[in-house]
């Protein structure tokens, strides 16, 4: 009977250490999968800020026209086919934040700013957008007008149904409204290569604004 006790409580003693060690490796081992978990985190959060570090920094290089002159273009701009650039010259930019959610093609026209010179009258403008499927302009939207400024905030956004605007381009013109029965003056505008953008994530970018005339014959259209 005393050997059967000592060797119960052997026993007994043997089970506790072995219960002792697994905690200990449990506990050991969670903290040293949060640890890479979070290494792996950290390392991931990196490579998504330099791949869009990256992205921005593509973006934001100079175009160099047939004349030799630099602009900054936005993501996916299209450099107006035989338009040279001059030195100095105003054009003025857009900026637009555009995204594919829900079946829909977002473009948010945010702001413009330097549309006119400081020393112009300022003037009451709005944006006209439409998809361009070859030479031919479909789907127009347009935003409300801004009131007196050469730095207008729209903050609005358009809509296209994502099956009319995939594999098409997206064309962006600056009107300024006039008064009376004067005709609306087209101010300047964008042609943007939607096939060129990640459009899954929203991309936010300053556009240079060209003269109308070089994205078509169908601008003289300001209603």
């Amino acid at each position: 009977m005393v050997v059967c006790s000592h060797l119960l409580f052997g026993i007994d003693s043997l089970l506790k250490q072995i219960l002792v060690t697994t905690l200990f490796c449990t506990k050991h081992l969670g903290r040293s999968e949060r640890r890479e978990s979070s290494v792996l985190e950290m390392k991931r959060r990196n490579y998504d800020q330099a791949s869009e570090s990256d992205e921005e920094e593509r973006w934001s290089q100079s175009v160099r026209g047939e004349n030799g002159v630099d602009l900054d273009l936005g993501p996916g701009q299209i450099w107006p086919k035989g338009y040279r650039a001059t030195k100095g010259q105003q054009g003025g930019k857009l900026q637009l934040a555009i995204f594919l959610c829900k079946g829909s093609l977002d473009v948010e026209v945010i702001s413009a700013r330097d549309i006119c010179p400081p020393d112009a009258e300022e003037p009451d403008t709005y944006i006209k957008t439409y998809l361009k499927a070859e030479e031919r302009w479909l789907h127009k939207r347009k935003t409300r007008v801004a009131r007196h400024s050469r730095n207008p905030e729209f903050r609005q956004t358009l809509k296209y149904p994502s099956c009319d605007a995939l594999g098409r381009n997206l064309l962006v013109m600056l009107w300024q409204k006039k008064q009376g029965f004067e005709s609306n003056q087209g101010v300047g505008g964008c042609e943007i290569e939607l096939n060129a953008l990640s459009l899954t994530r929203q991309t936010i970018g300053w556009y240079h604004l060209f003269p109308i005339h070089t994205l078509g014959a169908q601008n003289a259209d300001s209603p």
